[in-house]
């Protein structure tokens, strides 16, 4: 499993947190199926392979959930063998219970070096073994005096939290490893940011599924299909869901990447002290399942490894692991929330709520159940893109927060520019110029001393050690030593994948050249892609054949109405106008009608600035945050010549029919990279477009936001063959003034 760009800068954000010298707690948020145990296991990987003259023991502390502990273990174990350092054991550590007067054996937990122990809480309640005879106090100690660094990961800190645990065995094993551990890391969806003695690292959905952040993957499905009505009865709502499902059914069988879409029924638990409660459960239970048979699907009951049940021949004969299978052809699973707790299954897309049977909230961790996306290679598509919520439930206080959007019938008509490359086809067929490896020749003749002085500076020791750089600090190079070939070749063969066009290009110039040194093509490569990529890269764009050709295309927005989910209240909220906002946004709770959501601070700070200036001028017609799931992107080159999508985060249009797109950013701008890619593309699209082929209807400007001064400055891009003032170096205000003036033809 490789961690796309954004996971391992997320985790390189965390793991630049860790300080050996002082403690430090920090608070992750991420959304659910954004791969937060993959990360966490690239973490520990990272803080291991980049401290090897430490020893570590690491905890990870799960709710108490009876399988998720277990599937902590599972997933960790799958994850390791890829990462870069996976010299290191998983423990689940389970606890027996005290039994009358008599206990079984005390267990003995062993601190061992560079090993990782999985706990749920429920082992730490009362009559438990591991909690009631200091066996954690003894296993803690133990690590210090060894002077082992102790690194507490706590899975789902807000389940659980200290007020509802305090005074409980739960609540001092809680403190037990938060005050000897060295680094804390809570994964939370509710983050205290009130508290200043925590460091925060927050991702959020649309970073995710932003492709620009993303390597053009999406980890996530998009677009919501709700049908929310208390008025309908299970009958009524289950016959909805069940011709709907048929549809879905169809859909993905036309697309032949075998995958099987499934329908989730989240239950409650049954009451064990309302009877009346109890048997409405169990008739309303029964009714479903009878439901799903006659429509000819095929469902299973999964409440627990023990309680299990299918219409199926093969009864309870079936595992978690089997029905998640992508061509597994079980169509509706009847679950409840606890036992499938850290259950992953992409191919469910639907998920069903029944009055008398789910679970009173609509619950974001079910939610997550059925946003994983399913596509090969977590590519976009429209049909695997779509994910539904089927309830009658009595949701009185959701856990999600939705916000339907619809674009305002005044602006229905509205045209909107987007980008398109014209010439992908030439971008397939392109093949470099002769001169190309005429300069790359030169190049690796003119640089054979340096090459050969970096590759005897990386492989020592008569090239028998691979000496691989973890980290640069004060100038000063950390590094570890790898002998074993096979760790080598592996890190090798991850590290071409990664640069795969640029090796291919390169590759049979740079095989002549290693022989004509005498050195092993490996050691070349490894050096030429890690120290000389950057004078490569060069000689490729001097001497590329494929020039994109841009184009200009009109439209309406799409799509014209869309829902947004949120795990919890948004942190950032602003009002709209109702003169000139392009959407009218819907909430349960009418006081948030016309609130706009927002991802960050920045995008806050330019909102706002936006909103006061249509308040103050009435020159723009309309504008709104764009969406990732729209019509309106730029499409744009990325290094390596893969063609990318920029969503633009806000869209203006002025009275005078000019439009201003802006992307925004922190000036602590953690993808800077990615970002001189995007003020590229930009700059291309003005000066290799055709003359007036933009000019005068649209600029795009990137607004870099000081957080803590609410400062912005902008980097406009527009056609300066039409456009004389210089609006690069415009204050925000006079560039909004200028363009709301311009004469558009």
């Amino acid at each position: 499993m490789e961690l796309t760009s954004l996971q391992k800068s997320t985790v390189m954000d965390i793991l630049d947190l860790y300080n050996p010298e002082e403690k430090v707690v920090c608070e992750f948020k991420a959304p659910t199926g954004s791969g937060k145990t993959l990360m966490a296991t690239y973490l520990i990987s990272s803080i291991m392979e980049k401290n090897q003259n430490d020893k570590f023991v690491f905890v990870i502390a799960t709710p108490s959930s009876s399988s998720l502990p277990y599937f902590f273990e599972q997933k960790i174990d799958k994850y390791k063998k890829d990462l870069p350092f996976s010299k290191f054991d998983v423990e689940y550590i389970q606890s027996p219970s005290i039994r009358g007067d008599k206990s079984e054996a005390l267990p003995k937990i062993i601190s061992e070096p560079n090993k990782v122990y999985i706990f749920g809480k429920s082992s730490f309640g009362k009559g438990r073994i591991l909690s009631e005879y200091g066996i954690i106090d003894d296993f803690v100690k133990a690590t210090i005096d060894k002077k082992y660094k102790l690194i507490y990961i706590r899975d789902e800190a807000h389940i659980g939290g200290e007020n509802q645990d305090r005074g409980t065995l739960a609540q001092n094993f809680e403190r037990i490893m938060s005050e000897a551990a060295s680094f804390v890391l809570k994964m939370t969806a509710t983050p205290d940011f009130i508290n200043q003695n925590t460091k925060k690292i927050i991702l959020t959905e649309n970073e995710l599924n932003n492709p620009v952040l993303n390597d053009g993957k999406y980890l996530l499905k998009t677009n919501p299909v709700v049908l929310l009505d208390r008025d309908l009865k299970n009958d009524e709502i289950l016959d909805h869901a069940i011709e709907k499902f048929k549809e879905i059914k169809q859909r993905y069988n036309e697309l032949n990447i075998g995958v099987k879409p499934a329908m989730l029924i989240q239950v409650d638990n049954d009451s064990n002290e309302d009877a009346e409660r109890a048997r409405e459960f169990k008739e309303a239970l029964e009714k479903t399942k009878k439901h799903l048979s006659a429509a000819n699907l095929a469902w299973v009951q999964y409440f627990g490894n023990n309680d299990k049940d299918s219409n199926r021949s093969y009864k309870n004969n079936f595992s978690l692991d089997e029905i998640t299978a992508n061509n597994n052809d079980v169509d509706a699973i009847i679950f409840k929330i606890g036992p499938a707790t850290g259950w992953d299954i992409p191919r469910a897309c639907m998920l069903l709520q029944l009055r008398n049977v789910s679970s009173s909230n609509l619950n974001i961790q079910t939610l997550g159940r059925i946003k994983r996306n399913p596509y090969p290679n977590l590519e976009k598509n429209d049909v695997t893109d779509d994910y539904y919520i089927y309830s009658n439930a009595d949701n009185d206080e959701h856990t999600a927060v939705m916000y339907n959007f619809k674009v305002r019938s005044k602006f229905e008509g509205e045209n909107f520019l987007s980008i398109d490359i014209t010439n992908k086809k030439d971008l397939i067929t392109a093949k470099p110029q002769p001169e190309f490896f005429k300069l790359l020749d030169k190049f690796l003749s003119d640089h054979k001393q340096l090459i050969c002085q970096e590759i005897d500076n990386t492989f020592v020791e008569n090239r028998t050690i691979y000496r691989k750089v973890l980290n640069v600090v004060n100038g000063h190079q950390i590094y570890t030593d790898i002998s074993n070939p096979f760790i080598f070749l592996r890190d090798y063969n991850r590290f071409i994948n990664a640069n795969k066009k640029l090796y291919d290009l390169i590759k049979n110039k740079v095989e002549i050249f290693a022989k004509e040194i005498d050195i092993s093509k490996e050691f070349v490569f490894t050096v030429l892609l890690k120290t000389f990529k950057t004078d490569i890269l060069n000689i490729v764009s001097k001497t590329k054949t494929y020039i994109p050709k841009y184009k200009i295309v009109e439209q309406v927005y799409d799509p014209r109405s869309y829902t947004q989910i949120f795990s919890d209240n948004p942190e950032q909220e602003e009002r709209v106008s109702r003169r000139d906002y392009l959407f009218d946004i819907f909430n349960e709770d009418e006081q948030r009608n016309n609130r706009q959501p927002l991802d960050s601070t920045p995008e806050r700070i330019v909102y706002n600035r936006i909103y006061d200036f249509a308040e103050d001028t009435n020159s723009i017609k309309l504008w709104a945050k764009n969406q990732i799931s729209s019509n309106i992107f730029g499409e744009y080159l990325d290094d390596d010549n893969n063609i990318r999508h920029s969503y633009f985060d806000f869209i203006i249009k002025f009275n005078n029919g000019f439009y201003l797109y802006i992307e925004v950013k922190s000036r602590n701008d953690i993808n800077a990279e990615k970002t001189k890619q995007l003020e590229k593309a930009y700059k291309d699209y003005f000066e290799n477009a055709e003359k007036d082929l933009f000019a005068p209807k649209l600029a795009i400007s990137v607004w870099k936001v000081d957080n803590a001064t609410s400062k912005i400055l902008a980097d406009t891009f527009y056609d300066k063959r039409t456009i004389k003032e210089n609006l690069a170096e415009m204050p925000i205000k006079t560039l909004l003034d200028k363009l709301s003036k311009l004469e558009v033809s």
